[in-house]
């Protein structure tokens, strides 16, 4: 197999460890997921609103064909963090 070669698959989280930049990006998918899932909206709605991604941008990350500039995740992180997703109540 050619080395140069990189093969474009999602690498299990429990395999990023040895890959410092896969862990980055696989814990900014859960964070936004997570963000997303509290607020009642998607990831791609959510992507659009706080830096302007285009739709098909949230697979393309999560698919590992692109990732996010170190600027666009601080976007990002900026605009969750000023529009908080409302506590949520615990189920009792």
């Amino acid at each position: 197999m050619n080395p140069l070669v990189v093969r474009r698959e999602r690498i299990p989280l429990n395999d990023a460890e040895s890959f410092p930049i896969v862990a980055a990006m696989e814990k900014l998918i859960e964070e936004v997921t997570a963000y997303a899932k509290a607020k009642g909206r998607t990831p791609q709605a959510v992507l659009r609103d706080a830096i302007g991604a285009g739709w098909r941008e949230w697979d393309s990350w999560c698919a590992g064909a692109s990732s996010p500039t170190l600027a666009r995740v601080d976007r990002l992180r900026k605009f969750m963090s000023e529009h908080p997703a409302p506590p949520q109540e615990d189920a009792a």
